[in-house]
Formats: structure tokens, C-alpha cells, sequence
């Protein structure tokens, strides 16, 4: 896990007096815990300055710095790139690939990257900026723009320490229908927005461009064969499984964390086991599955069972609203467990996490799917297919708490389920005619899990804070954003509408 940020000028302004420069450090007080173990940035252009910082997660320091070069183009980018060793076996470092694959493919280098991505890279021939986002959107980036400049960066808060904009709240905006979540790519910072999954921005003098490298088309063929996806699972996982440290794995009874823990344990690589089984002095509705799961691995490395009291749901509260941890998540209690999860990571070592976010979108887990449209704003194209409407409504939604959680606690987290190839392969199985527990369990026996249990054929209750309400939680959290915002109450301000078309094909 890495960070970006850069300033883009479309007049001939100059740096002379360093503005440019000034931005980019400011930016990077706020993204330091993305990347502790090195930063830099170059000035591309008079008018353009970009950088990234870096978490140090295979080789050395010396192995993979930034920023990357090939042919006068320069690369900064935020993720992990799990098919590397296919475009360059003798490969380092993961990002030496995009830019050569960038020059001999163009903008279709996008859909050969297996991982998560949000990269900016100065095009020197075409003397323009690329800022692109990953197929699920996985990885953040966020930008602003007027007339005069384009800032962006991996977090909301970094583009405002470089320019300041006002806030502005979710329920004036576009929102999800089951939460207070703002919906993307819209954030809490007015004219601050995200680029969506699977586009990319064109920058240059003549101005800006938001195209789209893929937009999903469904497969019509109804399969019955579970082995295609079982295969890209397995690939995935064992790719993002690649790393010689211990893996961090948050576990519940659900049965995709589940699956990546039995294939670790297969596997044989260095696991550790993080689970929540009590919440406010009771016992989670899932703590007894989780310790019979956990009785199943042989080759666990260690298991910390975790429990959220008051003390850790109040450090949740002041740390996830500060600038550095916060940049327009939902309000439940989802944020507090991520939290008190990945602090528990980070004071054991852990550098790498995989999440099973995106196994239930997948695999049609949501009895709830449908409260989680967004009111608008998503292209026709994806509403009209509730099989991918769901998959980037909730995956959105869900994936950001662990990014930012992971973040702030300078922890990478991977998602196996968040696989191109996966997705394609799990796309020809019609919700209808392939249920979610059935199919989970030929998972599990690909998995040499055993004999299965009663709960992986009923699935699990979910987690919950026993003696906080939904209505007082979100009380104590809105408290929470004013005192790290300085406000007495948060603001009444329907934000400015997102300035491109999402869903325009190159």
C-alpha cells in the first residue's frame, strides 16, 4: 500500500515560488501512515508536480522507489499488482510492469493488471496526465478541479490540506438507502470527488477527460460447472497470498474469510487469525462458530480474539474522524470493529491483510441486496443489470472501511474475491439456480475444510454493538465528526454535482 498526490496547472503557472511543491508536501502530512517508508515527487512540467509515498511490502527500499521511469514517462502509483512475473519474470518490484505495458498497450494495460490500483502516470510523448482507478475500484483516488488546476490524491483530506473546500453533508447528496453513507463519487468535501471504478482521467492543457476502460458486460450463459470458479479463486487467493511475512486475516464465521484461512492453511504460509467474539461485554452472535472454525486449522501461526468494549469503541470514535483516517465513509458500526480489528493488526506486526470483501456480491449473499441502491447517479448500463449494480453498491461501500481502516493503521489489505477473472467466471452462475450456502460448501471441500458444519449451510448472524442503538450511534459518531472538524453541528450543503458523464466508453 502506497499514496499519490500531485498538482496539474493548466496554464504556463510557474513553481518558481514553489506552490506547486508546498501543495504536494501538505498533501503528504495527511498520507504519511499509507506509506511510512519512503516519500518523493518531481517536478514533471513548470506546472505539474507529482509524488507518492510507500509502504515497504516485498524487497528492500532500494527494490521498487519511487517514482518509476521508462522512456521519460513516470509512474507514482497506490496498490499491488499481483501478476507482475507474467510482463517481466525477472521483476523486482511489481510496479516496474505498468509503464512498459502502459507504452506498448495504452490505456488496455488497465484490464491486463491483476490487483488493486490507483496509479497517475505522466505521459511525456502525448505530454499528458493519467489518472486511472481499478476494475472495482478498490483503491481510492480522489481529485478536484476548476478552471485553472487539478489536485488529486489518495484521500479527500490530502487534497483539502492542499486547497481548502468546505463540507457539505451526505444526506443533501446522492446516498445509500440503508445508511448515512455517502454515495460515490461524491465525499464529504465539496468538489472533492472520486474517480469511479474502471475509469481513467485524461489531463492536459486542453483541459480534462473522464473515460471508461470497462463497464461489465454480463455473460448470458447459465453454468452449472462450479470448477471455473474454484480455479480463478484459487489463483487469486494464492497470488495474493505471495509474501513472505505473517498475513494478517480477519475472520468471522461467514464462510469467504473462512475460505481464505483453510487455504492459508493449505498453503502452508504464516497466518495469524484476528476475530471479534465480544462486543460491549457480550458474547457476538457468531463467537461459537468462529472458535469452531478456528479448532479446523492446523497450521494457524497465532489467533487473537478480540473484544470491543467501551474503552476501544471511544478511541474508535475520536481516531476515525481525524483527517488521516476519515474521508467520507458511512456512519455504523462496521467503522468501529474495522477499527479495533486493524489497531490489533498493527500492534501485533502485521504489514498485509486479506479481506474477504466481495465474496457475498459474488456469490448473490445479500438477502438485503436490494436496500443497498443508491437513489442515482450510477449509469443505466449498471442499473439495468442487478447482478453488477449490486456488486459496486455494496463492494464500494464495503471495501472503503477496511482501505481506510488498513491505512491509517499502515496495513495493505488484499482482496482475492476483487479478481477479474473470478468475477467473469462467477457471472455465468444465475443467483436463481445457484445458492449462495451450496456453492460455498463445494468451496470449502476444494479446500480439504472436511465435513461441513450446520453453519455453513446457514450462514451466519452478522456482528452488532449490543447496547448501542443504531440511532445512538450515529449520534455519537456525528458528535464525533464535529469535534475533529471544529463544527458544532454538521453542515446543511447539498454538494457540487460530479463534472463528467460516468460511463462513456473510449
Amino acid at each position: 500500500m502506497c499514496s499519490i498526490a500531485g498538482s496539474y496547472w493548466f496554464n504556463d503557472k510557474g513553481n518558481d515560488e514553489g506552490l506547486l511543491n508546498d501543495q504536494v508536501q501538505r498533501a503528504f502530512t495527511m498520507l504519511h501512515k499509507r506509506g511510512p517508508d519512503e516519500f518523493s515527487f518531481v517536478n514533471v512540467r513548470n506546472n505539474c508536480v507529482m509524488g507518492g509515498n510507500r509502504l515497504i511490502i516485498r524487497g528492500s527500499k532500494n527494490d521498487g522507489s519511487l517514482p518509476f521511469k521508462h522512456n521519460k514517462n513516470i509512474l507514482y502509483y497506490n496498490g499491488e499488482i499481483y501478476n507482475y512475473q507474467k510482463w517481466n519474470p525477472g521483476a523486482s518490484s511489481d510496479g516496474e510492469v505498468i509503464l512498459p505495458l502502459y507504452e506498448e498497450l495504452g490505456w488496455k494495460a488497465f484490464l491486463e493488471l491483476d490487483g488493486e490500483f490507483a496509479l497517475s502516470i505522466w505521459d511525456d510523448k502525448k505530454e499528458q496526465l493519467i489518472l486511472a482507478r481499478d476494475l472495482f475500484g478498490t483503491k481510492p483516488i480522489y481529485f478536484s478541479i476548476n478552471n485553472e488546476r487539478i489536485l488529486w490524491a489518495s484521500s479527500a483530506s490530502a487534497i483539502n490540506e492542499m486547497e481548502k473546500h468546505s463540507f457539505c453533508t451526505s444526506t443533501k447528496g446522492p446516498t445509500y438507502k440503508h445508511s448515512y453513507a455517502v454515495q460515490e463519487p461524491y465525499t464529504s468535501y465539496n468538489g472533492i470527488w472520486l474517480i469511479p471504478p474502471g475509469h481513467f482521467l485524461v489531463v492536459n492543457k486542453n483541459g480534462v477527460q473522464l473515460r471508461c476502460y470497462n463497464l461489465w458486460q454480463e455473460h448470458r450463459s447459465i453454468s452449472t460447472d462450479l470448477t471455473e470458479v474454484f480455479l480463478s479463486l484459487e489463483q487469486s487467493l494464492v497470488s495474493r497470498m505471495d509474501y513472505k511475512g505473517v498475513i494478517g486475516i480477519p475472520m468471522s464465521a461467514g464462510i469467504d474469510s473462512g475460505i481464505i484461512a483453510f487455504m492459508a492453511d493449505k498453503l502452508g504460509v504464516k497466518y495469524h487469525i484476528f476475530s471479534i467474539i465480544e462486543i460491549m461485554g457480550e458474547k457476538t452472535d457468531e463467537s461459537e462458530n468462529i472458535l469452531k472454525r478456528i479448532d479446523r486449522l492446523r497450521n494457524v501461526s497465532d489467533v487473537t480474539l478480540l473484544k470491543c468494549n467501551e474503552d476501544e469503541y471511544e478511541l474508535a470514535l475520536e481516531e476515525m474522524f481525524l483527517p488521516q483516517y476519515y474521508d467520507s465513509e458511512k456512519f455504523d458500526n462496521g467503522n468501529i470493529l474495522m477499527h479495533t480489528v486493524f489497531n490489533a493488526m498493527n500492534k501485533a506486526g502485521i504489514r498485509v491483510a486479506i479481506d474477504g470483501s466481495g465474496g457475498d456480491e459474488l456469490f448473490h449473499g445479500y438477502n438485503f441486496r436490494e436496500d443497498f441502491k443508491p437513489l442515482n447517479e450510477w449509469p443505466n448500463l449498471w442499473k439495468q443489470n442487478n447482478y453488477y449494480y449490486s456488486l459496486f453498491t455494496t463492494l464500494l461501500d464495503y471495501t472503503s472501511k477496511s482501505d481506510r481502516a488498513g491505512a491509517y493503521f499502515s496495513i495493505e489489505s488484499r482482496y482475492p474475491y476483487q479478481n477479474f477473472k473470478l468475477m467473469k467466471a462467477a457471472s455465468k452462475l444465475k443467483s436463481t439456480n445457484v445458492l449462495k450456502w451450496p456453492l460455498r460448501e463445494f468451496l470449502l471441500q476444494q479446500v480439504n475444510y472436511g465435513p461441513s458444519l450446520d453453519i455453513d449451510r446457514n450462514g451466519k448472524f452478522g456482528f452488532s454493538i449490543k447496547n448501542r442503538n443504531k440511532e445512538q450511534m450515529i449520534h455519537d459518531m456525528k458528535e464525533a465528526w464535529c469535534r475533529a472538524n471544529n463544527l458544532t453541528e454538521m453542515p446543511n450543503l447539498k454538494p457540487k454535482k460530479f463534472p463528467f458523464k460516468i460511463g462513456m466508453i473510449i
